[in-house]
């Protein structure tokens, strides 16, 4: 199953904080955290409003996660609050089956804190433990460079650039960094 076990962390300033498996009771909370998410991140690959899950679509995608041995979506938080989330799925055909990719965010006030970082070690350390998965894989914003150093410190290694991958409203547009971390 795509669980991980229960944890607490701590933040560069010295608050605790919890990592565990997302659940279906979780759903509403994490559709008004990824809602809030997309209000002040600019490096997100969606626009406000493009992500229209119900709650109850938000629970069988969860619920979905939960029950899937090569998938895993966990969240950080602070007193029941939703501070960051992230996702894993591995490929669904055989031959893609050994990697996976992932999304990850963390709530602005709790960025540069060492919430991201904590969300990322429990994504390895759940890799290292299910046989299946031998990469995991990323897409960042080329102008990220904060999470561009977070998974390079982490040991990830860039393997490519999609140019001009994301376009935004204004006509601009932003590189795509591809980004893997091979366990084995």
């Amino acid at each position: 199953m795509g669980q991980f076990v229960y944890k607490n962390f701590r933040m560069l300033d010295g608050r605790k904080f919890a990592i565990r498996t997302a659940t279906s009771d979780d759903a509403e909370k994490v559709l008004l955290y990824t809602k809030d998410i997309t209000e002040d991140s600019p490096f997100l690959l969606f626009e406000k409003g493009e992500l229209n899950l119900t709650i109850d679509q938000n629970k069988i995608r969860l619920e979905d996660f939960f029950h899937n041995e090569n998938k895993l979506a966990i969240l950080a938080e602070v007193d029941d609050e939703v501070i960051g989330f992230l996702d894993f799925s591995n490929g669904n055909r055989e031959r893609l089956k050994h990697q996976g990719s992932f999304g990850m965010s963390v709530a602005k006030t709790y960025r540069s804190k060492s919430v991201g970082k904590a969300l990322l070690s429990s994504l390895i350390y759940w890799c290292k433990q299910n046989q299946m998965i031998e990469k995991i894989n990323l897409e960042v914003m080329s102008q990220n460079l904060s999470a561009l150093r977070l998974y390079e410190s982490a040991g990830f290694e860039r393997e490519g650039i999609k140019r001009r991958e994301v376009k935004y409203k204004d006509g601009n547009y932003e590189d795509l960094i591809l980004m893997a971390y091979f366990l084995q």
